[in-house]
């Protein structure tokens, strides 16, 4: 996946527009004139994959080619200006041909921030919060995160429930101890219920119950398929539930960024 930004789309018609249009007396060398716009096109077939177009440039490149070693205050000649109206010309048929089976595709505004989903799936969290998790956590907040953004909302799910199911493991290893990993949510929470200590808010268990229940175990059956719309409703309840953990947990051990998950 490419990130284009838009002006390049546009830059690329307005500059064959520019040499196909060309006249005399146009100055060759010099930001935005004929010869910048003509590396530019060239690159553009190449960073677009446009062999054929490319293929099809033979003349357009050897008048680069030619015009590349007049003087820097060199200006088109009547001759020159037909040569490269010509090229272009030729090119035409053959760039709008190839370039209708290349797509583009536009992320659309979503409830949560796109740019943040995308880039910076850390400020989503309360300050200090991201940095705390584990490298599997991150990795999974930030999969999470760019599937939102396109919107592919199941797999946005799978990827939410994995990364708060590793943080509640960590928040067991602070409260409780070492956990075999085949330990399953519910025991986790039922556990650390009995616990009895006050460092442990209950409100919090209760939420982890709630997203146990009505997400990640019916997102473990094949049926379930999630919506965009359900997708950012689950997303900041896992970032909640996230924050409330390590703001515990930070009460429980100050050492909690060391903390691993162990298996006995």
């Amino acid at each position: 996946m490419k990130q284009i930004d838009v002006w390049t789309y546009i830059k690329v018609g307005t500059g064959f527009r520019y040499l196909q249009d060309a006249t005399k007396g146009r100055r060759i060398h010099g930001d935005s004139f004929i010869l910048e716009n003509i590396e530019r096109f060239l690159k553009i077939l190449d960073d677009f994959q446009l062999h054929v177009t490319r293929r099809a440039s033979v003349r357009l490149r050897t008048l680069q080619e030619k015009l590349s070693k007049k003087n820097q205050d060199a200006a088109l000649s009547s001759s020159e200006a037909e040569e490269l109206r010509e090229a272009v010309k030729a090119i035409r048929s053959t760039f709008s041909a190839e370039t209708k089976g290349i797509y583009s595709y536009v992320v659309t505004e979503k409830r949560l921030d796109v740019e943040k989903l995308i880039h910076d799936t850390k400020a989503l969290f309360a300050p200090g919060v991201f940095d705390q998790l584990s490298d599997i956590a991150q990795s999974d907040f930030k999969e999470a995160g760019r599937c939102i953004a396109f919107e592919c909302p199941t797999a946005a799910a799978f990827h939410l429930l994995r990364g708060i199911e590793g943080i509640l493991r960590q928040y067991y290893i602070v409260f409780i101890g070492p956990t075999s990993a085949d330990i399953t949510w519910g025991h986790i929470t039922t556990t650390l219920r009995k616990k009895r200590d006050k460092r442990i808010d209950h409100h919090t268990l209760r939420h982890l119950d709630h997203i146990r229940s009505a997400f990640r175990n019916p997102t473990q059956h094949p049926e379930k398929t999630y919506d965009i719309q359900e997708i950012q409703d689950l997303f900041p309840l896992v970032v909640d539930v996230t924050n409330r953990m390590i703001s515990e947990m930070n009460s429980g051990s100050p050492a909690i960024q060391n903390t691993t998950e162990s298996t006995t």
